[in-house]
């Protein structure tokens, strides 16, 4: 009997003691995430604070420096992926070697500095007498077939409307990682959009045109790119647009248009765009999680293309941006290009660039639409390699009218571009274009 108690005592303890030792673990690790969560928010707002004070990118970077070093050197605390988020929110340091294989140079000092002093990408690394352009290359296509893709899911849309054609969206394993990276990282963003939204909805004078704001989603898209091996490589030069013009008009600001062939175009843009600027976006968007708060809270122009009086609202906030010397971002296409191909122009978008008297910048952004194609439902391939932006020079517009605006910005963005880019040419000659999802 007293053996039966003694072998029932020491099964309680044994119990207990296990218990103690689930609930340790567990209390450890809820305090890990919460040091984590409240870590890694204060950073994308410090980021945003220091970011949106100047155009100068590296700005936000010194002040978050140190945070990057403590998780370098506390495994216990933070994994690698934890490191890489945290290394993606710098400004790419000094580059010693040659462009296709550059040398970084870093200091194990939290103190030092040095690093960081390009604050922004050395982005004249071309040798323009001996450049050739993109569209006159022989660069394969990166488009992946439907055995390549390797779906896991497939999503049917309008699959029991009858006047509508149904469409497939996919999801394969990299989109599933692509999945669980932004349900990990967008709760982050969308704090730090509200603490900030918060301060300069309380202080007025605190962040008046939504800087600080707008790039609490620059760094998201950063770090969501890092993560996920999408960043794209970037050429051109930037510099001299954020300098004034010496006029006293625009203070440097212009109207950015790029080809527009995949929802993952945005996050791109906002790796390339350091100084604040606003959107023009189809007023639908605000119902996608994050996109939409930013949209709303970053006070971007939205319009409603059902309605004409949305349509002239949008016309004149635009130009108000711009001759407040806040630069505009708009796809001149008016939708996405279902096969990645470029469209015809919507008219009436380089008339705001007339009227504000401010140049047209054209940005030819490259195969986002085999990364992150119509048919998927999140991108279905690693983006390295692949993902390309070539910022152009700036086109004046005195003196030139929409036509031929229409033509010079046309032929910018087709010169980057790759070959399965470019329209087709029907046998008439004319341009075949597809309807797209009018989607944005």
């Amino acid at each position: 009997m007293n053996s039966s108690y003694s072998r029932c005592s020491a099964f309680q303890k044994d119990c207990r003691s296990t218990s103690r030792n689930v609930m340790d673990v567990l209390t450890t690790t809820t305090v890990n995430l919460i040091f984590f969560y409240f870590l890694f928010s204060c950073v994308i707002t410090i980021g945003a604070f220091q970011g949106g004070r100047s155009n100068n990118a590296g700005v936000s970077i010194r002040s978050i420096s140190r945070l990057e070093w403590l998780c370098a050197r506390e495994p216990q605390f933070f994994s690698i992926s934890a490191t890489k988020l945290f290394a993606s929110l710098q400004a790419p340091p000094k580059t010693t070697g040659s462009k296709n294989n550059p040398s970084f140079e870093c200091s194990d000092d939290p103190d030092d500095n040095s690093a960081f002093k390009t604050s922004r990408p050395n982005y004249n690394l071309i040798d323009q007498n001996n450049y050739t352009p993109l569209s006159q290359r022989n660069s394969p296509s990166h488009i992946l077939t439907h055995t390549q893709i390797s779906p896991l899911f497939t999503f049917t849309k309008n699959k029991n409307d009858p006047t509508k054609e149904p469409t497939a969206k996919f999801l394969n394993l990299t989109g599933f990682y692509h999945l669980l990276v932004i349900a990990t990282t967008l709760p982050f963003w969308v704090l730090a959009m509200h603490i900030t939204r918060f301060l300069g909805d309380t202080f007025p004078e605190f962040d008046p045109n939504r800087a600080k704001f707008d790039y609490t989603g620059k760094i998201w898209c950063r770090i969501y790119l890092s993560l996920t091996d999408c960043y794209p490589e970037i050429e051109g030069d930037l510099s001299r647009l954020k300098e004034d013009r010496g006029d006293g008009t625009g203070n440097g600001a212009c109207l950015f248009v790029a080809n527009h062939s995949s929802f993952l175009d945005i996050a791109v843009l906002c790796c390339v765009l350091d100084p604040v600027f606003k959107f023009i976006a189809k007023d639908s968007l605000k119902a996608f999680p994050g996109v939409g708060l930013q949209l709303v809270g970053g006070e971007h122009v939205l319009i409603d293309r059902t309605d004409k009086r949305s349509q002239l609202r949008t016309f004149k906030q635009g130009i108000t941006y711009l001759q407040s010397g806040i630069p505009i971002m708009a796809f001149p296409e008016g939708r996405r290009s279902p096969d990645g191909r470029l469209m015809d122009f919507k008219g009436g978008l380089f008339s705001m660039a007339v009227k504000a008297k401010v140049p047209i910048v054209p940005l030819s952004i490259a195969n986002t639409h085999a990364v992150m194609p119509g048919i998927g439902f999140l991108p279905v391939q690693s983006g390295k390699g692949k993902l390309r932006v070539y910022v152009h020079e700036p086109i004046e517009v005195d003196g030139k009218n929409e036509d031929e605006m229409v033509e010079l910005v046309r032929e910018a963005l087709l010169r980057e571009l790759p070959l399965d880019q470019h329209p087709l040419v029907g046998l008439e000659g004319e341009l075949a274009v597809n309807d797209g999802d009018d989607d944005e």
